[in-house]
Order: C-alpha cells, then sequence, then structure tokens
C-alpha cells in the first residue's frame, strides 16, 4: 500500500509539474544593445519591425496587449523619484496622453538590484479606447533613464500581474 501511495504521489507531482510547464512556456531575450536579458512568454511575440535601438517592442494575445522596453538616454534627472514624478506630469500636461489618470500612487520595487518606482495609468488613444498600462521607471548608471511598461485595453495589467512579474523575476542586467 505505501508504495502505492508513493507511486502515485510522484505521477501526481510529475503531472502537475508538466502542466504548469505548458502553461507557461517563455523563451530568453537579450536586448540587442547588450543591456540586460530576461523571459518572455511564448504568447508575446517580438515586433522587430517596431523595435529599434532605443525601444523593444513586444505584442501579446490582445489586440490592445503591448509589452515594451525603452532605453531613455541620459536624463537630467539626479534620482528615480524625479524621473517618475517628472513623466507623469509629462503624461498629463497638454500634449501628453488624452485623459490621462494615475489609477495607483508610485511605489518601490527592485529590478535585479536596481531601484524603480512603477505605478499604473490609463489614456485614451487616437480611437478613443481606454488603455491601461503598468509601468517601471529606473534611473541606471550615468543617469541613463529606463522604462518597462506592459499595457492593455483591459485592467488586468493593474494588480502585479503574472507576466510581469515573470520577467521582472528573470531580469538580468548586462551591464
Amino acid at each position: 500500500m505505501a508504495k502505492f501511495k508513493l507511486g502515485s504521489s510522484i505521477i501526481l507531482v510529475v503531472l502537475i509539474t508538466l502542466s504548469v510547464v505548458g502553461a507557461c512556456q517563455a523563451f530568453v531575450f537579450t536586448d540587442p544593445t547588450g543591456l540586460y536579458s530576461t523571459t518572455i512568454w511564448d504568447q508575446w511575440v517580438y515586433q522587430a519591425h517596431h523595435s529599434t535601438a532605443q525601444i523593444t517592442v513586444f505584442y501579446g494575445e490582445g489586440n490592445y496587449d503591448l509589452l515594451y522596453f525603452e532605453s531613455l538616454g541620459t536624463v537630467a534627472d539626479d534620482s528615480v523619484d524625479l524621473l517618475a514624478e517628472r513623466s507623469i506630469e509629462l503624461y498629463g500636461d497638454p500634449g501628453g496622453l488624452e485623459s490621462f489618470q494615475l489609477e495607483t500612487p508610485l511605489k518601490t520595487m527592485d529590478v535585479a538590484g536596481q531601484s524603480g518606482l512603477s505605478c499604473v495609468y490609463t489614456y485614451e488613444d487616437a480611437r478613443g479606447n481606454t488603455l491601461w498600462e503598468y509601468r517601471v521607471f529606473l534611473l541606471l548608471p550615468g543617469n541613463q533613464g529606463f522604462s518597462i511598461a506592459l499595457s492593455s485595453d483591459k485592467p488586468w495589467v493593474r494588480e502585479n500581474p503574472p507576466l510581469l512579474e515573470d520577467i521582472l523575476a528573470n531580469w538580468r542586467w548586462l551591464l
């Protein structure tokens, strides 16, 4: 009887492991400029024709699901706080994002040893769709601004989405 329980327990563990692995298959993405690497879920497709040395773009499963990593170059801000606050102010100013609304306050977070700030906001695109965006602001050595953004037309991006958790958990700076 003990052998049966042990054998069935092993089979159950293997089946659970296989179902988890199958549900969240990912690939390792290394930034072409050599700044970072991370894992991206297979359902997210790299968009080479929209990506440049400054921005890396992925499309998700939904029509408005978008993930991008953006190098902002050298910024005048002396802290990540100033960078994030200035950016949010620009988003809300005339000429910024239409109908911009900060949905969550800035909160401190760590991205592979770099201190950052994150928030969630909404805005309207040119077609009048309300988009939700989870944004991480970082200030890298040498006052190099960097941003990670995950957006959708659905509010699932608001609460620590598993995709972003995986990306940040596997993030490696290659500095």
